[in-house]
């Protein structure tokens, strides 16, 4: 599985560097602190499953999700929201979110079960 996390704050992307190497299912992973960036590299290289930051710095993380939407190979890439941005299930089918985790209260056992959740759904 290749996953991209989409988060500008140095202290979460230790935090999921720490996490997500407990998943031996991720075989490639890739940080990205800039939206726009991230959706640029995307068009080389196309991820299993996004983390998604809403609180970014520059284009938030619902233009990452529109910009994401807008290109065919990245319009069913599934995105994991975690922010401290409380996201709606109407806001989430809209832009095609499978699962939106608040920060704030988030265990690791709840984000790696996210991703495995992700994962039997695509047949991995």
């Amino acid at each position: 599985m290749r996953l991209a996390v989409i988060e500008d704050d140095r202290g979460w992307e230790e935090y999921y560097r720490d996490v997500l190497g407990y998943d031996d299912g991720i075989k490639e992973l890739r940080f990205f602190r800039d939206g726009v960036v991230a959706v640029q590299a995307m068009d080389e290289w196309v991820p299993d499953v996004v983390i998604l930051d809403v609180l970014l710095t520059g284009p938030t993380g619902f233009a990452v999700l529109n910009e994401m939407r807008s290109y065919e190979e990245l319009m069913k890439v599934p995105v994991i929201i975690v922010s401290s941005v409380e996201v709606g299930e109407d806001i989430a089918a809209e832009y095609g979110v499978v699962k939106a985790l608040d920060k704030s209260l988030m265990t690791p056992q709840e984000l790696l079960g996210a991703i495995r959740e992700v994962r039997s759904k695509d047949g991995e």
